[in-house]
């Protein structure tokens, strides 16, 4: 049975809808828009606390406590613990720190409201194609970054959008599209509905990769090549095997940027005309070797303080055995959680991504119909996804990047609780209807069908022979 003949009793109302919708659009791309804030006020505040207020003012039918719950909580306390050792060890930045921690809390409580807020499984289906609407407009933003910066290889002038244009972002850029043309890809590959729909999700994949090259990621290139080919093998081998062949021979369709990028990055080949290659290589070089000295000095942070030096504190705290890079980035959150948080911190994150996991195994498994595919096969690959840029980045708790995939991640929760309530509801409306049958006198209700002498002759010929 296809989950559209299993919705929800009430539709979701008009102003919920259209919230969340304004929310998966506006967050992501909320530094196009002009700036208005306050003290604690701003408009993603101002979102978050009306879709709160409809929920708790709707009176749809509660559909019970949203799955991961206790996971949720576990790394929420985590966090507070962060904040809360942070302030014993320096409170001199305490509004900061509490600002912080807010900001974690906050964008991640989307996950709760997209579930108490969708009723049904239209505005599922809706809210879905709003994010990747949004996908497709953040890279057609970074393709206009792209043609203004040129299609040549510049390490300085690389695609940033959504967020802003600025260089340092690109790594944000390029861990919001393998996360996103995730969902994209499985609908190009597993939605059923139309065939429209099929390619043009296909042709929005293909354009969000090409944009994605711009910000010369060799972590999201990696990334995106091993989410293709868990995404291909299990739609076919064969495709799996071109996509492995593609792969080999990325010199042969692959924009010149992007393989001077691999290729400087590998070593492979001299640079082309106009390119340093001692300058670049010393970059590349900076670049990596920089991670695993700041790693090491993080690792002699959790040595001296195993339950967390204090959310916000890494920045201020890492120039103490990594003097290089004082005031720089983890560039890898379970190393960052581990150092602010405590060593309880990368547990609690790895058990709430294995619940998610699970949960998009289990919307996956509902049933044949083409939404629990789509639904359940794109969380857990995105799932995947978050995993691995989380290595090179701290993107867990980045609200602009993660808001969307929480929203997502509370759809799929609650389409799966709408499923499941519709199959319980199902065997009670056929044992009511077996306790009320139809009275013996009832007239029976002629055919609709003419009669015809054929017909009569088949008729009198089956009672003949029965």
């Amino acid at each position: 049975m296809k989950a559209e003949s299993q919705t929800a009793v009430q539709a979701t109302p008009r102003a919920l809808r259209l919230l969340l919708a304004a929310a998966i659009f506006y967050i992501p791309n909320q530094s196009h828009f002009p700036d208005f804030s306050g003290t604690g006020l701003n408009v993603t505040n101002l979102l978050f606390f009306s879709i709160l207020l409809l929920v708790v003012r709707n009176k749809a039918q509660n559909p019970g406590p949203a799955p991961l719950k206790k996971e949720f909580i576990f790394f929420f306390l985590v966090l507070a613990w962060g904040f809360l050792i942070g302030q014993v060890y320096d409170a001199t930045t305490t509004l900061a720190d509490l600002q912080v921690l807010k900001n974690c809390l906050i964008y991640m409580l989307f996950y709760f409201l997209a579930y108490y807020a969708v009723q049904d499984t239209k505005t599922i289906k809706f809210l879905f194609f709003v994010i990747l609407f949004t996908t497709f407009f953040d890279a057609y933003l970074g393709l206009r970054q792209a043609m203004d910066y040129g299609f040549n290889f510049n390490a300085d002038r690389r695609v940033a959008a959504p967020f802003s244009w600025n260089t340092g972002d690109a790594n944000r850029s390029s861990a919001f599209y393998t996360i996103y043309l995730t969902l994209m890809g499985v609908t190009a590959l597993y939605d059923r509905s139309s065939r429209t729909v099929r390619w043009l999700a296909l042709a929005c994949l293909a354009f969000g990769i090409f944009v994605n090259f711009f910000t010369y990621s060799r972590q999201s290139y990696g990334i995106l090549a091993a989410l293709a080919l868990i995404l291909t093998f299990r739609r076919s081998a064969l495709l799996a095997v071109v996509i492995v062949i593609a792969l080999f021979n990325y010199n042969l369709w692959l924009p010149h940027a992007a393989i001077t990028r691999i290729d400087m990055t590998l070593q492979t080949k001299a640079p082309p005309p106009g390119v340093a290659a001692v300058s670049l290589n010393k970059q590349i070089a900076a670049s990596s070797d920089g991670r695993f000295i700041i790693w090491g000095g993080a690792a002699k942070l959790i040595e001296r303080n195993p339950w967390g030096i204090g959310l916000n504190h890494f920045e201020r705290d890492i120039g103490t055995y990594a003097p290089a890079y004082a005031h720089e980035d983890a560039n890898n959150y379970y190393v960052l959680c581990a150092t602010e948080d405590g060593v309880l911190a990368p547990i609690a994150m790895i058990l709430l991504m294995l619940g998610l996991y699970r949960l998009g195994r289990s919307v996956e498994k509902l049933d044949d119909g083409q939404d629990s595919k789509v639904y359940g096969f794109g969380l857990w690959l995105a799932v995947v996804a978050i995993a691995l840029v989380n290595i090179y980045g701290s993107r867990f708790v980045d609200g602009n990047l993660m808001t969307n995939f929480w929203i997502f991640a509370g759809m799929a929760a609650r389409y799966r609780a709408i499923v499941l309530e519709a199959r319980t509801r199902a065997p009670q409306t056929s044992t009511l209807s077996k306790r009320h049958p139809a009275p013996a006198n009832r007239t029976p209700r002629p055919t609709s069908r003419p009669v015809t002498a054929r017909w009569a002759q088949k008729d009198g010929h089956q009672k003949a022979n029965p």
